[in-house]
């Protein structure tokens, strides 16, 4: 499985760096037995307590940002190692995971001008994946594979639209959110992580760079703005498209889009998401979700 850089992660930190604000990057290094997270796992930590990300469940949160308090003021990095395999519910956490994890906690600060986690973010601009050197004062400790966060565009903002949002938002997807609809798109224009547009659906390619999207799930509910959707994004190179509706639905659309249909070939899926049963706005997205995490995080 991949490790992907949490959006929510980055987004924290660009939110702090930018106001000059220092932060703790703790990474980690490896592990050993049964762990909640696995080696090139990331948590930010600002210098007043807040963080981003989660490494243990909850379990060594408090502990570890009390550590990191400590490297921001030194500015110094620390390497620690919690062993919870004699762990006990008495003396110890409590925990019953069984393992041990290897962390290592490196000071982000203006002065050294955010590094290594600004060269992180900024390469994920321009590429998928990152090795991502894992260094101290004692030069490389590691090296492990990161990738960008997985970059998901929702063409429709109706109300079926928000349960996909939460969960795409709290899974680590960067979200970009676009419908013809004013009244649609102005409720999601405070929600946390997302990038709304409203423009018309013939226009979308003037308003995103559409190459750079891992997904595309269409869903607009209009047979209008969901054929020129589809003829655009024929022409893209977008690996996965997604359509919402039934497939007599589908057929009608593809056979009114003509030869762009051949273009889409095996990228278009629709109807989208997984079967899991149920039904609702709710059931829906987390079948669409289900679908995007197996794909995207190259479960078979």
């Amino acid at each position: 499985m991949i490790q992907r850089v949490p959006f929510r992660l980055i987004d924290f930190f660009q939110r702090h760096s930018e106001r000059g604000e220092s932060l703790a990057l703790i990474t980690v290094l490896n592990t050993e037995g049964s762990t909640y997270s696995k080696a090139g796992g990331q948590m930010l930590v600002a210098d007043n307590g807040d963080f981003e990300g989660m490494l243990s469940g909850g379990c060594l949160e408090n502990d570890l940002g009390e550590r990191a308090k400590s490297v921001i003021r030194e500015s110094k990095p620390a390497r620690v190692t919690y062993d919870l395999s004699q762990d006990d519910g008495v003396f110890g956490l409590g925990v019953g995971c069984e393992g041990a994890i290897h962390v290592l906690i490196q000071p982000l600060n203006a002065s050294s001008r955010y590094e290594p986690f600004a060269s992180l973010v900024s390469q994920f601009g321009v590429a998928p994946f990152v090795d991502f050197q894992i260094s101290d004062d004692d030069g490389v400790v590691d090296s492990t594979r990161l990738w960008a966060p997985l970059r998901l565009l929702i063409l429709g903002a109706g109300m079926d639209a928000e349960p996909l949002v939460v969960f795409a938002v709290e899974l680590g997807y960067q979200v970009s959110l676009a419908d013809h609809r004013p009244a649609s798109i102005d409720g999601f224009r405070t929600v946390p992580g997302v990038s709304p547009v409203c423009a018309p659906a013939d226009s979308i390619a003037s308003h995103f760079e559409l190459d750079r999207f891992d997904a595309v799930i269409v869903m607009s509910h209009n047979l209008d703005a969901d054929r020129a959707y589809l003829k655009i994004l024929a022409d893209s190179s977008v690996p996965y498209i997604g359509l919402l509706g039934p497939p007599h639905r589908r057929d009608r659309l593809l056979r009114e889009i003509g030869r762009s249909a051949d273009s889409l070939g095996d990228r278009l899926h629709g109807p989208v998401g997984r079967q899991l049963g149920g039904r609702g706005p709710g059931a829906i997205a987390l079948e669409i979700v289900a679908e995007l995490q197996a794909r995207f995080s190259k479960v078979d």
